[in-house]
């Protein structure tokens, strides 16, 4: 069977950055919960670059990558809603992510999320699939988002 193609696109317009990022975060509870991380994510992705694909017209994942230094750059926050798991998307937002920050000189992509110690099996699924897409976690720290929330830190060369 013939794998469907999902095109992804760059999106420059800041208010159009803000609405996407909304609307796929609210329909991801399970990783997306609080009320407060969503509109902080929806108002800082503003300024980042933003990659987002599409099902049809229908918007069904982004990414959202900060630049941290001349080095460096981070997925500052990435969604592609449930229905749409398992079907490359993800990947092929990194791999068109790390295409821009090639073009642009960056050496290293890193990304945040929960640390293995915890036992959230949503996140658990989340670190097997940036083990999968060329991630190498650093470390596991809890001076972040506290004990309850321990970060782990993972980075690929790009």
């Amino acid at each position: 069977m013939h794998e469907k193609c999902f095109p992804v696109v760059e999106v420059f317009g800041k208010e159009e950055k803000s609405k996407v990022t909304n609307n796929i975060l609210r329909k991801l509870p399970k990783w997306f919960g609080i009320e407060e991380s969503i509109v902080e994510y929806v108002n800082d992705v503003q300024d980042t670059i933003f990659l987002m694909a599409c099902d049809s017209e229908k918007q069904i994942g982004f990414i959202s990558i900060k630049i941290n230094n001349k080095y460096t750059a981070e997925i500052f926050v990435m969604g592609v809603l449930k229905e749409y798991h398992n079907k490359g998307i993800g990947k092929k937002l990194i791999i068109e992510g790390e295409k821009i920050l090639s073009e642009r000189n960056y050496i290293y992509l890193m990304v945040k999320t929960l640390g293995e110690s915890h036992p959230d099996i949503n996140y658990k699924k989340t670190r097997a699939f940036y083990s999968k897409v060329g991630f190498y976690p650093l470390e596991e720290i809890t001076e972040i988002w506290g004990k309850a929330n321990p970060c782990l830190l993972l980075v690929k060369n790009i």
